[in-house]
């Protein structure tokens, strides 16, 4: 392959929920992104990534503040359409059932909501990278992960669907031996 590309596949869709900045009577804007990451567990803290030019981008910086909600494959026809249509051209702020927490609109259809605050902005080019603290989780009690189905995306332009589970973290290479032999072998 002569691309460079970050071919990490496949990466988790999310879609970001911001107030529209240039709406006097609080109106929510809904981005679907794939650029994003968890920064750390303690703090929590999240890692998403807009372009320049996306108005949830703008309206992140006038807040400080968003959500990132995690679809499930029921909602893939409304998610991409929030990833295709922008803000600046629809109103989307309907597409989803809106709950407002604070000044920060979330899906409340979806089963998983993330109310973020930014803590550091970083442009690279044309991207907006911003590492932000996780203020509240918004989840049953009672979900279970594997249940959620979620939608992931390749670079291949494909959207593909999550799986059951296939292993346990910090459990499954507790029986893997081979870094005892490789420590054998160099000191040989």
């Amino acid at each position: 392959m002569d691309a460079i590309l970050p071919l990490l596949h496949t990466v988790p869709i999310v879609v970001i929920g911001t107030k529209r900045p240039d709406e006097a009577v609080p109106k929510a804007n809904y981005t679907t992104i794939g650029d994003v990451a968890v920064a750390g567990i303690r703090p929590p803290l999240i890692m998403v990534s807009l372009h320049e030019r996306h108005l949830g981008r703008e309206a992140i910086d006038a807040s400080g503040r968003f959500s990132v909600n995690v679809p499930t494959q029921d909602f893939l026809a409304r998610v991409d359409y929030c990833g295709i249509v922008s803000g600046r051209e629809a109103d989307k702020s309907e597409v989803f059932a809106t709950i407002w927490h604070e000044d920060v609109p979330y899906a409340a259809e979806m089963p998983i909501a993330l109310i973020c605050r930014v803590l550091d902005r970083v442009q690279v080019e044309q991207r907006v990278v911003y590492v932000a603290r996780v203020e509240r989780t918004i989840a049953p009690d009672d979900m279970k992960l594997e249940s959620i189905r979620g939608i992931q995306y390749g670079l291949d332009n494909q959207y593909y669907g999550t799986g059951p589970t296939i292993g346990t973290g910090y459990q499954e290479g507790a029986s893997f031996d081979g870094w005892k032999r490789r420590i054998d072998d160099m000191d040989h």
